[in-house]
């Protein structure tokens, strides 16, 4: 019969051997050193989990990604809005488009929605559609004077009412726009007009002498009809 292991006098009962291997163990698990075992109905502390097991570190990738985009975009935004800035037009009138007919075009047979304008003409109907009025245009007498253009027009009215107004486009390289200069009493921008009126005046434009159109606009300003004249 096997004989039990001798104790140790001076090991305390109740205490295994140092040697001796915690039944609760397993196997190939090291024993704990003396002290290090936890007392009973203390919570053990939980052990580190395997390498491939653990969580893998978080990339900053996909951030940094993001962070360059919305640079980027920033940018893009900054650079359109500049563009689309620029200074302040000197005047609030609307700018002629260039919707001037060539010299074939007639003063009986206008193109709707245009200001025809030609160097042959000097009388030519519109229609301000905005205003629903109707009329004809003419430049009865043109001065190239040391103050600049002195014109002489008349506008017949036949349908609606408007108010009168009329600016200048030099037709050089310049192409600057010049607003009339009163001319005393027969001042004829700014007088209104209504359906069976004729209304006979001058207008000066100081500019220097070159070919120049004539705009007729009504009461918002914007053209209506454009005769040419030459330098």
């Amino acid at each position: 019969m096997t004989q039990p292991p001798s104790r140790d006098p001076r090991q305390p009962f109740g205490q295994r051997p140092s040697n001796e291997r915690d039944p609760r163990q397993p196997f190939g698990q090291p024993a704990p050193t003396p002290g290090s075992e936890p007392h009973p109905g203390q919570p053990q502390a939980p052990t580190s989990l395997p390498p491939e097991l653990a969580a893998p570190p978080r990339s900053r990738l996909p951030l940094l990604l993001s962070l360059l985009a919305l640079a980027i975009v920033g940018g893009l935004l900054w650079g359109v809005a500049r563009m689309g800035s620029g200074p302040e037009p000197q005047t609030t009138r609307p700018a002629p488009t260039a919707s001037i007919p060539t010299e074939g075009a007639t003063a009986a047979d206008p193109t709707p929605g245009r200001a025809p304008a030609t160097g042959n003409l000097r009388s030519i109907p519109f229609a301000n559609a905005e205003e629903a009025s109707a009329g004809t245009f003419e430049i009865l007498r043109d001065e190239w004077t040391s103050e600049g253009l002195v014109l002489t027009i008349r506008v017949s009215l036949t349908q609606g009412q408007q108010r009168l107004d009329f600016f200048a486009l030099d037709n050089g390289p310049t192409a600057r726009q010049y607003d009339p200069s009163s001319t005393g009493n027969d001042y004829l921008a700014g007088q209104p007009i209504r359906a069976g009126q004729t209304l006979t005046g001058r207008v000066l434009f100081e500019k220097e002498r070159g070919d120049t159109t004539i705009f007729l606009a009504g009461t918002h300003g914007r053209q209506v009809a454009a005769l040419k004249v030459e330098g």
